[in-house]
């Protein structure tokens, strides 16, 4: 038993010993990494878009840029119909890394104006720059690109100015009003002493020092010493602070001696009785002067509070709308003051002339127009604004509504008579300007022409394809509405009434001789006078459309049995009118006379082969169409093509004596 015992103990010790040696050797050899399949490896964006590597010589390079991590900011495969960015606006997009710069801004009450429309690339380049921050420009440069240089620029320069616009600004949105870096007395204090003698003289020793500087003094550069504003109040411009305030050492020195307007009209006195008129500006009339002008000092004429147009916008916003594309000239300009008096006027709307004469002090020419035969009828009543929008509009020559629509909203009753079915194209365009002016003209119903040239501005090529003689008489005359309306009709051609009613308003006698006729030429039965004439000319005469031989037989087509068009000698030549009426008759077939008498018109005399032919003197020949054709055969003679066989054998006495 005992060595069974010892061999089992042996037999586990080197089954342990195995084990051991195997977990050595397992965990002592090197990690071989199993490479994983994963379609197509991303290749560097660099390797394409290779006009980004110079972006890495410049002296400031975006972090992401720097560490070659685009898709920081790019999609590596784009989204559809939008910019390949992670985020759509740029301002996100940048904040998903300038967090402290999204949560500052978030508090900020001003903001700067780029950032506030969610850009930032109006003044940072997205990759690198050679100017600090990735700006696009260096220092106070980069702000003029969107600030007018101008009024940094004056004969008297603030000395901040020198180090760049970052002095007082913060370049995105601080807690104060304008991105200043301080509130504003706070930031003139960092420089200015406000309680040194030299300070205190400058003002008349009034204690100035929580006051705003800016109400006096401009804050880049002026052309008037110690930066006052462009526009300076005298008594200010005069160091006579005292005209308006009390003393410098009474209790309350910075307190008016008068209040509202009673402390303007000690001085204004002219003013005060001009005001005086029947339209007041609702300021003027209130009193309430500073409502508009500033008490000391503005960049703007007569001291007002902002440039004219945006001092009137800031009551009167959204009317008149200043957004339009079509701006009345004077308001571009010079402002609201061109036409307008700020304070008070005797025309209604403080209008500085009446509104008879308003208009015409900049349009003389129009005004000339009056002196004309005829004129539109709110031109003549001077009554400008019934058409036009007297500030501006979206619409040509600044008309009130769509040019298209204008002249129905007077002429309803017209726009419901040209409801029909011919239009006029102008008419049908709404463009009555083409025919008529809108002031005034020397013509009748205010059209640009006289009657009888206005069509031909259009319709000049009808002139060059008619000859004198088949030329239409109104048509000569240029008479175009004897016959046509001007503007709609429900009659082809937009005639004045059906056309045989048309063509019998003048041609009365063929209108009463067809009545009394009982055949009739069926285009003149049916009244399609145009099937044969045309109503304005032709180069033929009676203003045929074409020549007789081929006008007829375009209809009667049957008549022309043979190619060789062999026959009647008359209708060889063309003239159907020597046999046939072109209108009516009493003589079927419209034939002028009745057979044989018309035949003998033209074959009167007896020769022998006539006689021979016939057996018998023409004369006493009662029918020639019993034999005859009258128009064409294909045989000579004209003889019908089913004859009789003793009449193709010639012997007629087989049937006759």
């Amino acid at each position: 038993m005992k060595g069974k015992h010892i061999d089992l103990k042996s037999s586990l010790f080197k089954l342990a010993l195995i084990l051991l040696m195997v977990t050595v050797f397992v965990t002592c050899v090197p990690e071989r990494r199993i490479k994983v399949a994963r379609g197509f490896a991303p290749k560097p964006c660099m390797d394409c878009h290779k006009e980004q590597l110079p972006e890495f010589n410049k002296k400031y390079v975006h972090s992401p840029m720097s560490k070659r991590d685009c898709e920081a900011c790019h999609l590596r495969h784009g989204k559809l119909a939008v910019r390949a960015f992670v985020e759509g606006e740029e301002r996100k997009l940048c904040y998903i890394c300038h967090t402290q710069m999204a949560s500052e801004m978030e508090k900020s009450v001003s903001q700067h104006t780029i950032l506030k429309q969610g850009r930032c690339l109006p003044c940072h380049e997205p990759h690198a720059s050679d100017n600090k921050s990735l700006q696009k420009k260096e220092g106070s440069e980069q702000c003029f690109a969107c600030h007018d240089k101008g009024p940094f620029t004056r004969a008297k320069r603030h000395k901040p100015l020198e180090g760049g616009c970052l002095t007082c600004h913060s370049p995105h949105g601080s807690g104060y009003a304008y991105n200043l870096v301080k509130e504003e007395t706070a930031l003139c204090r960092s420089c200015h002493d406000f309680g040194k003698s030299s300070f205190m003289k400058a003002h008349e020793n009034y204690p100035v020092g929580n006051s705003k500087c800016s109400g006096c003094h401009t804050s880049h550069s002026s052309s008037n010493d110690k930066l006052l504003r462009e526009s300076i109040h005298e008594p200010v411009g005069n160091a006579q602070c005292s005209l308006c305030h009390k003393p410098a050492d009474d209790a309350e020195p910075l307190t008016t001696i008068l209040s509202g307007d009673s402390l303007c009209y000690s001085c204004h006195e002219k003013e005060e009785r001009e005001y005086k008129k029947a339209y007041r500006h609702p300021m003027t009339d209130q009193g309430k002067c500073l409502s508009c002008h500033s008490p000391h000092a503005s960049d703007y004429p007569k001291i007002t509070l902002k440039e004219n147009v945006e001092l009137c916008s800031s009551c009167h916003e959204g009317k008149p709308d200043l957004k339009v594309n079509n701006m009345h000239e004077p308001i571009k300009k010079g402002g609201c003051i061109v036409c307008h008096d700020p304070h008070a006027s005797e025309n209604r709307f403080q209008l500085k002339y009446s509104e008879e004469k308003i208009c015409f002090k900049c349009h003389s020419e129009t005004a000339a127009e009056l002196k004309k035969k005829y004129t539109h009828e709110p031109f003549s009543a001077i009554k400008c604004t019934e058409c036009h929008d007297s500030h501006g509009s979206n619409n040509y020559k600044m008309m009130r509504v769509p040019v298209k629509d204008l002249c129905y909203t007077c002429h309803e009753k017209e726009r419901r008579d040209f409801f029909k079915t011919y239009i006029h194209k102008p008419v049908e365009k709404r463009d009555c300007a083409v025919c008529h002016n809108a002031h005034a003209s020397d013509n009748e119903n205010l059209l640009t022409n006289s009657t009888n040239e206005i069509c031909q501005k259009c319709h000049q090529s009808m002139y060059l394809d008619v000859e004198e003689e088949g030329m239409h008489p109104l048509f000569r005359k240029k008479d175009c509405r004897t016959c046509h309306d001007p503007h709609a009709s429900d009659n082809i051609a937009s005639t004045v009434m059906p056309v045989k009613d048309l063509c019998y308003k003048c041609h009365e006698t063929m209108k009463k001789k067809n009545n009394q006729s009982s055949i009739k030429h069926l285009p003149v039965d049916e009244g399609k006078c145009t099937s044969c004439h045309s109503p304005h000319g032709t180069k033929l005469k009676f203003q045929l459309l074409d020549k007789p031989n081929k006008l007829c037989l375009s209809c009667h087509k049957r008549i022309v049995t043979t190619e060789a068009r062999k026959g009647h000698i008359e209708m060889e030549e063309g003239d159907c009118l020597s046999c046939h009426t072109p209108h009516y008759s009493e003589i079927e077939g419209l034939l002028r006379d009745s057979d044989p008498s018309l035949c003998l018109k033209c074959h009167p005399v007896d020769t022998e082969r006539l006689r021979k032919a016939h057996r018998l003197p023409l004369k006493e020949i009662k029918h020639c169409i019993t034999c005859h054709e009258s128009h064409v055969t294909e045989g000579p003679g004209l003889l019908k093509s089913i004859k009789h066989e003793p009449f193709k054998q010639g012997k007629c006495e087989v049937c006759h004596e």
